[in-house]
């Protein structure tokens, strides 16, 4: 036991990493406790730090919306923690799609799946 936990701790530590920020945004619509608003692209903390995913702010930047201070403050902040930290901290420790692929591959893995479905070239195209 003591061997597979230091074999997994990293694991671990990011998968409960990532379901409590999933559940800290859960918490408002479920149980009406809004300690994170918004979703993981933009969001606002107990009401005071706005977080906002420095990529998804380019985009909107460049399709022609207005910003808002509250989400160009909350890129910088991202920015800024990026810096300090690295870049790639979201990815692997926030995100909760790492958790979603990792179970696809486990149910692949159980039931026998392989590979997935292929077209054939001379299928017509609409």
């Amino acid at each position: 036991m003591k061997v597979w936990f230091s074999n997994y701790k990293w694991l671990l530590l990011r998968r409960l990493t990532q379901l409590i920020i999933l559940s800290l945004f859960l918490l408002g619509p479920w149980f009406g406790i809004w300690i994170v608003k918004g979703n993981l692209a933009s969001s606002l903390t107990l009401d005071v730090l706005p977080l906002t995913d420095p990529y998804v702010l380019l985009q909107s930047l460049f399709a022609g919306q207005t910003l808002e201070t509250a989400a160009l403050t909350g890129a910088v902040i991202v920015l800024i923690f990026y810096l300090i930290v690295g870049g790639r901290v979201y990815c692997s420790w926030v995100c909760p799609i790492n958790i979603v692929t990792d179970v696809a591959a486990n149910l692949r893995e159980r039931l026998n799946i392989k590979g997935g479905t292929s077209i054939s070239r001379a299928t017509p195209s609409p």
